[in-house]
């Protein structure tokens, strides 16, 4: 992840020391959560509330270069209204229709709901159409894992497409690492999608929950 701007428009970024157990490993760029005090890797079917996006390496062993990468302090961009950026996430196309798509065994989560992925954005990558091609997504059922799609070309075996959710939505999933987002897994509620950047191949997300907000 990459921390963008804040939410009100000004694009300085605040850094925080948190704390961090010694041996902790943490990358910069990876979402954060607090537990016990401490700062550790979010999950990545994460729900709860985040903290941030990790500001600096913290390799949890000893480095003579680095003498934070073991200490006992971690810096966290941390600002509730924190905007920040990763890869968007990509499916293949297992079968389909000039209106219809069925993604690749594993490619989307099975327990994502129906309409999860209503008015996402598909982008062709590569294969049968011209690259870039864009296609609307009208429909999902859980059933079969289909997406309807604006009418348009037919996707072939194979075909790669970006797939850009729904403004305003939190349909997708950490990954492992909890540095970008995935549609092959759910879980991620605390984190919303509010910008697609089809030249980059990027999406904008912002925390739906956050450990320093204030609560209603």
């Amino acid at each position: 992840m990459r921390p963008i701007q804040n939410a009100g428009g000004e694009e300085t970024i605040r850094e925080r020391s948190y704390p961090v157990a010694k041996a902790t490993a943490i990358t910069a760029g990876q979402v954060v959560q607090l537990s016990g005090g401490k700062v550790v890797p979010a999950a990545a079917a994460q729900t709860a509330a985040i903290l941030g996006i990790a500001g600096e390496d913290h390799s949890g062993t000893a480095d003579i270069l680095n003498p934070r990468a073991d200490g006992d302090e971690i810096l966290v961009c941390d600002n509730p209204g924190l905007i920040f950026e990763c890869p968007v996430p990509t499916i293949r196309a297992a079968s389909g229709s000039a209106a219809t798509l069925v993604p690749a065994s594993g490619d989307i989560a099975a327990g994502a709901a129906d309409d999860a992925y209503n008015a996402a954005v598909l982008v062709l990558s590569s294969n049968s159409d011209k690259p870039g091609t864009r296609r609307a997504v009208t429909d999902y059922a859980k059933s079969g894992t289909v997406l309807t799609l604006e009418t348009g070309g037919t996707p072939a075996a194979g075909d790669e497409y970006e797939l850009y959710p729904a403004l305003g939505s939190a349909v997708c999933a950490l990954n492992a690492k909890a540095t970008a987002l995935v549609v092959s897994a759910t879980g991620a509620t605390a984190v919303r999608c509010i910008g697609h950047d089809y030249e980059r191949h990027t999406i904008r997300c912002i925390a739906v929950a956050h450990t320093l907000a204030a609560k209603s």
